[in-house]
C-alpha cells in the first residue's frame, strides 16, 4: 500500500508541475484534468488487476495520498470553528489543486453562500479525487469476480 500511496502522491505532484506549462495552450489546457482523471482510473484497475490490490485498499491509499489537501479542506469547511484566520489554508488547497485550474474557466461564474464556485470544487476535490482510482480497482474486482469460473 505504501507505494500506491507513494505513487498517487508523485503523480499529483507531476500534475500541479505539468499544469503550469501545459495552461500556455489554451483551450487545449482543459484536455489534461481528464488525462489526469483517466490515468487514476487505469492505476486502480491495474493495481487490482495485475496486484489483486483491493478496491478498499486502493481508497485508502487515494485518501492517504490526498492528506495535503484534505487536511487544508477540513479546516476551511468547518472554518467557524476555528478562531483563527485560514488564509494560508485556503492557499495550500489551491496550490494543491492547481492540476483542476484549467478546468475553472468552464464552470458557471456562480456564487453560493459568498463563496465562488470554483473554490467549492478546490475545497472539496481532495475528497472526491480518491474516489476514482478505487473505482478502477472496484471495476476490475466485479469483472474478475465476473469471469472468475465458479468450483
Amino acid at each position: 500500500m505504501r507505494t500506491m500511496v507513494r505513487n498517487l502522491f508523485l503523480l499529483h505532484l507531476l500534475l500541479i508541475i505539468l499544469t503550469l506549462p501545459v495552461l500556455y495552450l489554451g483551450r487545449f489546457s482543459s484536455c489534461l484534468p481528464f488525462l489526469y482523471v483517466l490515468v487514476l482510473f487505469l492505476m486502480g484497475l491495474l493495481r487490482n488487476r495485475t496486484m489483486g490490490i483491493p478496491p478498499l485498499t486502493v481508497l485508502a491509499a487515494g485518501y492517504l495520498s490526498q492528506l495535503p489537501g484534505i487536511i487544508p479542506g477540513f479546516f476551511i469547511l468547518t472554518e467557524d470553528l476555528w478562531p483563527f484566520g485560514l488564509e494560508v489554508f485556503e492557499f495550500i488547497a489551491q496550490i494543491w489543486q492547481t492540476p483542476l485550474y484549467p478546468l475553472y474557466p468552464l464552470l458557471p461564474h456562480a456564487i453560493y453562500h459568498d463563496i465562488p464556485l470554483y473554490f467549492l470544487v478546490t475545497v472539496t476535490a481532495s475528497f472526491i479525487i480518491p474516489l476514482i482510482p478505487a473505482a478502477g480497482a472496484w471495476l476490475s474486482y466485479l469483472v474478475k469476480k465476473m469471469y472468475q469460473p465458479d468450483p
